[in-house]
């Protein structure tokens, strides 16, 4: 598989699905989902021009990280975007640029008090249950406002804007109606809450549908790397 290649495309979408929004293609972030993906794939993603990579599993960021940052500059960008339990935080405060998937107060907590042991601020998006899905974690739209409020007291922590995964469809037309919803969402509390920016929604079958409706971060993983297990 040639990942130069594969990057180049995925750029290039981004770039025409921008455009064909209105807006400015460098309003848009690729995160390259580097899950189950080996280290010397992504060393060769960093040498093709990607600098920001997404990790679903604690302790498998933990050990690549390591390899990664011991062979490349020091301009890559780690993101967590998996489900998030407490005992894992540990791996991810100081060490990812942005926590995409916080559903729960307790691991807001224990984020904050790990960020605050550290002298510094975590960054992180809250994922929002848009679909519906039990299989899928997320806060649900009618109790967002609550749950905002409520992690937006935490010192050490810093929310960012919001994040959802809606159900998997064929026709990527079926998930409009869903990154619009997150959209209208954060646009809802933006006057409360300024800081709320960023939008995570779109991957590799949907993400110039998600670009259209206002994504700010787009995770690619198989249209980059291939299909994985």
């Amino acid at each position: 598989m040639d990942l130069k290649s594969n990057i180049n495309k995925v750029k290039d979408r981004i770039r025409v699905a921008a455009v064909r929004a209105g807006r400015d293609p460098q309003e848009v972030r690729l995160v390259a989902v580097s899950k189950r993906v080996q280290a010397e794939r992504v060393l060769e993603a960093i040498k093709c021009g990607i600098d920001a990579f997404g990790e679903n599993y604690a302790q498998e960021f933990r050990d690549k990280r390591k390899v990664v940052e011991e062979s490349a500059d020091s301009g890559v960008h780690w993101h967590f975007i998996g489900s998030l339990q407490k005992n894992k935080v540990k791996y991810l405060v100081g060490s990812v640029e942005l926590i995409h998937s916080l559903d729960s107060v307790s691991v807001a907590e224990a984020i904050d008090k790990k960020a605050k042991s550290l002298g510094t601020k975590a960054a992180v998006l809250i994922e929002v249950d848009t679909g519906g899905e039990e299989t899928k974690g997320g806060v649900g739209s009618k109790v967002l406002e609550s749950f905002l409020e409520e992690v937006s007291k935490l010192g050490s922590l810093e929310v960012k804007g919001l994040m959802t995964m809606p159900p998997y469809f064929d026709d990527p037309e079926n998930a409009r109606p869903y990154f619009r919803e997150l959209r209208e969402l954060r646009d809802g509390f933006k006057d409360e809450y300024p800081g709320l920016v960023e939008l995570s929604m779109g991957m590799s079958s949907d993400f110039e549908v998600a670009i259209e409706e206002g994504a700010t971060l787009v995770r690619v993983g198989t249209s980059i790397f291939g299909p994985r297990d």
